[in-house]
Order: structure tokens, then C-alpha cells, then sequence
């Protein structure tokens, strides 16, 4: 099929059944069922030779899920959904009692009929009242066809030589079957521009890169291809059209779009997510989507230094109040946690704290002289903090030599307590800190809300590694000692 479908069949089975379940009226004859006339919202007939009685199931998409909207009853393979409940444009999927599916366009028309066989869904379909669907599987049934065609040539080119007579046959013979579907898909493209499924098909076309031009020197921009690419991505894509939210494609060349052609590096992808979000501001549903589902998807991101994508979409579009479907509760939630989060990004200078050791001397962060600095919070009733600080503090010894430090904030108020830990954890030779009075704002500054926390600060206190635990402390102090060493 032109779609593929991702179902989870926990969340589409666990749904609550619709009350009231309509069962066909099987005594009408199929002539009458081609030519249905109703006053509901949606009413579609379908018809499966072959077909087992169970539940049929109506869904649709929404950027990566996908949701139940009707169920019924099959009888001999007949059923029929009906709503006075509005019914959303897009791509639908109607999920058979075999766990077979396939997929109709819900446009304009909302009373249109089909008949299908369970065996050949797509071969055998006839559908009646719907111009686009009957477009939508007109263009599925010859790409089928061809790829039946196609199947056998694939299966024989495996098993000849590539020089041989045979395999120049066989790769002329798919050439010519593929230059068949591409000219069909043109002309299908040309025929019918009004179609929603045209337009989904305008949105599956790559990005055709033109050879990159030289200069009056001769040299040619080795930035040109993507350069070009990354701008003309959306040409196709019809980004003020609601209805691309409901669709098993969308989300697809969006995550490929920030995932995998986006340098992945904050300011790239912030980049990219702005250019895209301009461009959909024409479509609210398009427009709500992307912000909602970036914003959740950096926030709880579990790559490190992604967390400043999550502050930036907060004050470009959050704080700037663009996201009028945010609750006033739940926009402030969102505003307080990227304020949390913004003073100590990767990148960024450590926040400024200066805290009293266990002698009253008050330790000033950026003053300590330390090649880095690991800036540890803990709690010493805290068990996790237990087993990592003899783990975090074996590191820090192999790398005493070179001027590795520790500043180690103790996140409790029991000055008896953290004495003791320090004792019995042996890190007197640490930067020992504790904030009896609470003037520090440490929670505040570093965003601690629990412990442990581990910070890798660089000799000018800018924070390149933030939350990590002691394995990527190892890890990471490893590859910036060599890259000092490469740069001296």
C-alpha cells in the first residue's frame, strides 16, 4: 500500500467500545447499498468478500499516532459507520477483524460505499460516491500491479552476474517498468492538481539538487547541495493545508527533516524548527502540532545540550504568548521550567555561587584553579549519591595530576550528616561546600531537583557536560584532555 501503518494494537484495542455499535441493515440489496443517501455527517458502507464477523475499526491519523474513531459490527462482511459527529479531513485507515487494513481519503464527500476482497484489498476495490478515493486506489492498484511486475526481475537480477548479458536484460526490463510508474505518477500529478491525494503525492517527491555552479576562480561551493536542500525541503509539502496533520506522512519528513538532514547541534536545529514554524503559520493545526510536539520531544530529550532547543521554542513562541491553546497553568509550568533550565546551558558560563566549606571559608566557583572542575551535588542520605560519589571520586584521582577538582555541594541542611559523609566517602580533598543558610540560590541557578547532579566545568568555568553520571565524566574527560593535547 502507498502507506505504511504503525498500530498499537494496546491503545487501539484497550479503547472503551462506542456505545451504541450500528450493524447493517443486511437485507438491503447491494444496489441500494452503492447509492446510499443519509443526513448523517458520515455515513460510509463497506463491503469485504471473505471477510471474518468482528470488529471493524475507522482511525485516523494524527502526526505520529494513530486513534480509533468508530467501531462497529461486521456480518458477512458488511458494515457501515455513522456519525452526526464531525469527521476531520485526512488520510483514514479501517482495520479488519484479520488485523488487515487499508486506508480511504475522507475529503468534501462523507456518504460514499466500497466493495473489496479480504485477499487482494487493494486489486479488488470498487469504490462508488467518492471521486477521490476512486483516484486514491486507481493510482494504487497500477503502482501494485507494477511492483508485482517488478518483484520477479528484482529476484532474478540477485541470482545473475552483474557483467552478463542476463543482467543488462533484466535491469533494462526494471528500468523500463519504473519509468512506467514515474510517467504515470506525472501525469496523475498533472490530471488531477485538485485532489488531496495529489497533494500527498507532491509531498513524497524528493528534493532535486542542481549541480553546484564554480566561481570565477574555478572552485566549487562544497556547501551548495545542502545548502540547496535544507531551503527547498518544504517546496512540496503544502504546509498551510489542516488536513497534512492527518496523514501517515507528515511527521515522517519532519523528523527526517530536524533528525537526520539538521546538523545536531542546538543552534541548527533551532534554526530549522523556526524556518519550519514560519512556514506553517497558515495552518493552525499544522502550526500547534509542530510547536507541541518539539517542545515535548527537546524537553524530554535524553541527549545532552538539547535541552536548550526546549528554552529557545519557550521564549520565541510560549512567552511571546503564540500558543493561545496553552492553559494559563500549564504555560506557566512551561515558563518556569525553561527560566530553571536557561542559566545553565551547555555552553553557557557556570551560574555564579560562592559557598562556605566546612571551616566557614566561603569557596568561590569561578575562582577555583582547576583545568576542569566537577561541580557535584549531593545528597549524603541519598543512596544513589552513596554508590556514585566512590565512583565519580575514583575518576577524579586518575586525573589528579593533570588539574581536575571537584566542587562538591552538599544539597541538604544537616551539617552533622554531610561531616560524616565526608568521612566515610574519604573526599576531604575535595572542594567541600554547604549552604546552612539557603543564600546561594544553587537549586535555582542549577536547576537541582534532585540528586545527584554532575557538572563538567572547563578552565574558564563554561559548562560542557551537564547531568551526566561518573562513566561519561570518564569518558568526556578522556577526549578534552586529548583534544588539548592535540591543539598544544
Amino acid at each position: 500500500m502507498l502507506f505504511t501503518i504503525y498500530f498499537n494494537e494496546k491503545i487501539i484495542f484497550a479503547r472503551i467500545k462506542i456505545q451504541i455499535m450500528k450493524i447493517l441493515n443486511f437485507i438491503v440489496s447491494l444496489c441500494c447499498f452503492a447509492n446510499i443517501v443519509t443526513a448523517q455527517n458520515y455515513s460510509i458502507f463497506g463491503k469485504v468478500d471473505g471477510m471474518s464477523d468482528g470488529e471493524v475499526l475507522l482511525g485516523y491519523y494524527y502526526g505520529d499516532k494513530q486513534y480509533v474513531k468508530d467501531t462497529v459490527k461486521s456480518h458477512h462482511g458488511f458494515f457501515h459507520f455513522e456519525s452526526e459527529e464531525n469527521l476531520e479531513s485526512g488520510v483514514y485507515f479501517i482495520l479488519l477483524p484479520e488485523k488487515q487494513h487499508f486506508q480511504i481519503i475522507l475529503d468534501e464527500t462523507r456518504n460514499f460505499s466500497f466493495e473489496t476482497d479480504v485477499n487482494d484489498l487493494v486489486g479488488s476495490m470498487d469504490v462508488k460516491g467518492s471521486v477521490e478515493n476512486q483516484l486514491f486506489y486507481k493510482y494504487q492498484k497500477f503502482t501494485q500491479q507494477k511492483s508485482i511486475e517488478a518483484n520477479p526481475i528484482k529476484k532474478a537480477l540477485k541470482s545473475v552476474k552483474k557483467a552478463s548479458k542476463k543482467h543488462k536484460k533484466l535491469s533494462k526490463e526494471l528500468e523500463s517498468i519504473n519509468k512506467e510508474v514515474t510517467e504515470f505518477k506525472l501525469d496523475y500529478i498533472k490530471n488531477h492538481p485538485s485532489t488531496f491525494f495529489v497533494k500527498l503525492l507532491k509531498a513524497m517527491e524528493p528534493v532535486y539538487i542542481p549541480e553546484p555552479s564554480k566561481d570565477k576562480n574555478g572552485e566549487i561551493d562544497e556547501e551548495f547541495q545542502y545548502n540547496y536542500f535544507m531551503s527547498h525541503y518544504w517546496d512540496h509539502v503544502d504546509l498551510s493545508d489542516d488536513r497534512m496533520i492527518r496523514t501517515p506522512i507528515f511527521h515522517n519528513i519532519m523528523q527526517k527533516y530536524l533528525d537526520e538532514h539538521t546538523l545536531q547541534i542546538p543552534d541548527s536545529i533551532n534554526k530549522s524548527l523556526d524556518t519550519l514554524i514560519n512556514k506553517a503559520r497558515a495552518s493552525q493545526e499544522l502550526f500547534k502540532y509542530i510547536i507541541n510536539w518539539s517542545t515535548h520531544h527537546y524537553e524530554s530529550s535524553k541527549i545532552m545540550g538539547q535541552d536548550a532547543v526546549f528554552v529557545h521554542l519557550v521564549f520565541t513562541y510560549f512567552v511571546t504568548r503564540q500558543t493561545p491553546w496553552i492553559d494559563e497553568v500549564q504555560l506557566t509550568n512551561i515558563i518556569n521550567k525553561a527560566m530553571r533550565i536557561s542559566p545553565n546551558l551547555i555552553g553557557s558560563k557556570a551560574p555564579y555561587i560562592r559557598i562556605p566549606d566546612d571551616k566557614g571559608i566561603q569557596q568561590d566557583l569561578h575562582k577555583v584553579d582547576a583545568t576542569f572542575t566537577a561541580l557535584f551535588f549531593y545528597d549524603p542520605d541519598c543512596g544513589h549519591c552513596k554508590e556514585e560519589t566512590p565512583k565519580v571520586k575514583e575518576i577524579i584521582a586518575s586525573y589528579a595530576d593533570k588539574g581536575v577538582k571537584v566542587y562538591a555541594v552538599c544539597t541538604e541542611f544537616d551539617e552533622e550528616m554531610w561531616k560524616k559523609f565526608i568521612q566515610e566517602q574519604e573526599i576531604e580533598d575535595w572542594i567541600n561546600v554547604i549552604d546552612l543558610e539557603n543564600t546561594s540560590n544553587f537549586r535555582g541557578k542549577y536547576n537541582v531537583m534532585g540528586a545527584p547532579r554532575l557538572f563538567l566545568l572547563d578552565a574558564k568555568k563554561k559548562i560542557i557536560a551537564k547531568q551526566i553520571d561518573s562513566k561519561l565524566l570518564g569518558e568526556i574527560l578522556e577526549n578534552e584532555f586529548k583534544l588539548l593535547e592535540s591543539n598544544n
